[in-house]
Order: structure tokens, then C-alpha cells, then sequence
């Protein structure tokens, strides 16, 4: 079982991953965890604008998209590279375009987190020991990033609830009562 979770900036999501993969006795990938993988396995370097949520200069991309490696493209490298990272473990992976990249694994649960602004801004202030101004300007930036990011990688419009099986509001769940209803989804399609 792959569980994937997106979110918007603010809304917990490592926290319900992490509860899951204890429940679940799963491992969980975040960014960083990726990037030591990616790392041990030598191709970190190849996945620094993925890991980084970064699309790739436009023009770059034009430029170089002649040379990509077997017919595949530059914003195609990284996700066949973190694809091929996973292959068929159990696991749950916290963005990353997760639900494109595993979108044909039959025991993939993708999950996408949301929440009001105002909440998501305190979590940050909280979390992060920022002025409101600067926690607000973070949410949208971030935000904004992987709007852009999401496109770039997989042509689809992140947050999207049809690209999602569940779409929550962890904010006015909080993690726990959100995890227990991801763990029912699961449950109810009895996917081991």
C-alpha cells in the first residue's frame, strides 16, 4: 500500500503521516528523507529542482530539452528517477506529485490536505516563530510554488479533488480524527 499526501501550506501533513505509519508500520518519506535516498543512490544532483519544488526555467528547458536521456524529458527524469526509488514498497510519501507519480499502483490512497487560511497561517507562525505578515507571505509563496510545481511535473491542476481519492480539511479536523478517516477509507476498500 502507497499512501500519498498533498497539502497546502500549513495543514499538518507530516503530523497525519506520521501517524499512519506508525499504524500502518510504514515507513514515510518527506522531502528530506527522499533527498538522503536520492542521495545514497547518487542521483541527488538530477533531482535537486524536483526536490526543491521548483519547475525548471522555461527557457532552460527549451533549450536542453533536446538532449534529455531515452526519450525522456526533463520534468519526466525526475519523477521515472523517484518512481523507480519506491518501486512497490509500502510507504507514504508526503508531496512530491505522489498521486500522478503511483497513479497506477492499485493499492494507491492519495490524499490531499486543505485548510482556512487564518489556520494555516498560525500553524506557521507557531511552527516556524513568525510574524503574521511574514507566516501569511510564506503560506502564499509556498502555495504558489507548488501550483507551479505540480503543473510543471505532472500537466494537472494540483488540488484538484478528482486527481485525489479523499480531499480534507485536516484544520478543522486536526491530524488524528483526520488520519482515523483516511485509515477508514482504507479499511472500507480493503487494501492490505
Amino acid at each position: 500500500m502507497i499512501i500519498t499526501i498533498a497539502r497546502q501550506c500549513g495543514c499538518g501533513a507530516i503530523h497525519v503521516g506520521e501517524i499512519l505509519a506508525e499504524h500502518y508500520g510504514i515507513p514515510l518519506y518527506t522531502r528530506k528523507s527522499l533527498m538522503d535516498m536520492a542521495e545514497e543512490k547518487g542521483i541527488l544532483q538530477e533531482m535537486d529542482d524536483f526536490f526543491e519544488e521548483r519547475p525548471v526555467d522555461n527557457l532552460m528547458f527549451a533549450i536542453s530539452e533536446g538532449y534529455a536521456e531515452a526519450n525522456i524529458s526533463l520534468h519526466e527524469k525526475p519523477i521515472k528517477m523517484l518512481s523507480d526509488m519506491i518501486g512497490d514498497r509500502d510507504c507514504i510519501i508526503i508531496g512530491r506529485c505522489g498521486n500522478y507519480i503511483f497513479r497506477n499502483r492499485k493499492d494507491l490512497v492519495s490524499v490531499f490536505l486543505k485548510g482556512n487560511v487564518d489556520a494555516r497561517v498560525l500553524d506557521i507562525m507557531q511552527e516556524k516563530n513568525m510574524k503574521k505578515t511574514e507566516a501569511q507571505e510564506f503560506v502564499d509563496y509556498i502555495d504558489d510554488c507548488r501550483i507551479s510545481y505540480h503543473k510543471y511535473y505532472t500537466g494537472l491542476t494540483w488540488g484538484n479533488a478528482a486527481d485525489y481519492d479523499i480531499c480534507l480539511d485536516n484544520c478543522r479536523l486536526d491530524s488524528s480524527h483526520t488520519a482515523s478517516i483516511i485509515e477508514g477509507y482504507i479499511k472500507a476498500l480493503n487494501i492490505k
